[in-house]
């Protein structure tokens, strides 16, 4: 994988000292390899080197390799903008919503890696950009980190597992999947998986996996497969196979919230004469679009399909028979 290029100039410039001390220059092929680069790329970099950064690099054609005139030569620190400085800043504060999860420690130590490799002086403050701004995150789940990293390896390797799995109803049951996918979905992890025994996609919260084993068995990826269109036509998280043409209607009490978010790939909205707002959509989740609905009563009305309406009736007159 390519690495940035300040890295490489970096690097570079130590390798270009070393070769200098030892009598073992350097070339084009060596930096080529070093970094998986093209000749061409490293010709720009050795241009930069010397055009911007004034390094006093030489080649010496009976060795066909550079060398530095001066070995105490250094290469100028990484200059950060007040903008980048404000950007990384931000960056720990979202961090926190990754709190509880195995990303948490790995986020730390990257953003810890890069406060240390930065050399020379800032003058500006990083806190002092962004005292005044706060990020909430929401509620979370957290996950066993030996699970998400096995699951996570799996989905890597393409291995079928064998997986006790508890529903979100409280049920318990066995299956054997394919794990194709890993998704992070408001404070959770979730598979999309395969099932050899079934056909479609079916959704798993990594945090209800029970116990969860390799069969030792790889399996091919379907072409069909898909993951971000698999997304883009959920609702949330879950996703059916029946493609719902819905039209809800908000009333203008909550028209203004409603308006300014994107809730669906799919989304568009009308304007209603009243203040009231139509916000169509079309969606294969079922399950999360009624629950949805049900949240925004008594502001919001379902006028299709007709049986996305019935079913949201059903759910509020059971939830009216329990109170």
């Amino acid at each position: 994988m390519e690495r940035p290029q300040y890295y490489r100039l970096k690097r570079m410039v130590e390798l270009l000292k070393e070769g200098t001390r030892t009598g073992r220059y350097v070339n084009a092929s060596t930096f080529a390899g070093e970094f998986e680069i093209t000749r061409r790329t490293v010709l720009r970099d050795m241009d930069l080197l010397k055009d911007e950064q004034n390094a006093p690099i030489e080649y010496d054609s009976s060795r066909k390799g550079y060398f530095l005139a001066d070995t105490l030569w250094q290469l100028a620190p990484a200059e950060l903008s007040r903008r980048e400085i404000f950007a990384f800043s931000m960056a720990r504060k979202l961090m926190e919503g990754f709190r509880g999860t195995p990303l948490e420690m790995d986020l730390q130590s990257v953003l810890r890696k890069i406060g240390e490799s930065l050399e020379g002086k800032i003058t500006v403050e990083p806190g002092i950009l962004t005292e005044h701004l706060s990020v909430f995150g929401e509620d979370y789940v957290k996950q066993d980190t030996a699970m998400w990293a096995a699951v996570a390896d799996a989905v890597d390797r393409r291995a079928e597992v064998r997986v006790v799995y508890e529903k979100f109803n409280g049920d318990v049951k066995g299956h054997v999947l394919e794990p194709y996918h890993m998704v992070a979905y408001h404070g959770n992890w979730y598979v999309l998986a395969g099932v050899p025994a079934e056909e479609g996609v079916r959704t798993y919260a990594v945090s209800r996996f029970r116990k969860f084993e390799a069969t030792g068995r790889l399996f091919d990826m379907p072409s069909r497969f898909d993951a971000k269109e698999h997304m883009r036509m959920a609702f949330g998280i879950m996703r059916g196979e029946e493609v719902l043409d819905v039209r809800l209607i908000f009333s203008r009490d909550v028209a203004t919230y409603i308006r300014e978010r994107v809730w669906h790939p799919s989304q568009t909205m009308l304007e209603r004469k009243n203040g009231s707002l139509e916000l169509r959509l079309k969606t294969a989740g079922w399950k999360e679009l009624v629950r949805w609905i049900l949240s925004w009563q008594p502001d919001v009305k379902v006028l299709a399909p007709a049986r996305l309406r019935e079913r949201v009736r059903l759910k509020m007159r059971q939830g009216l028979r329990g109170m």
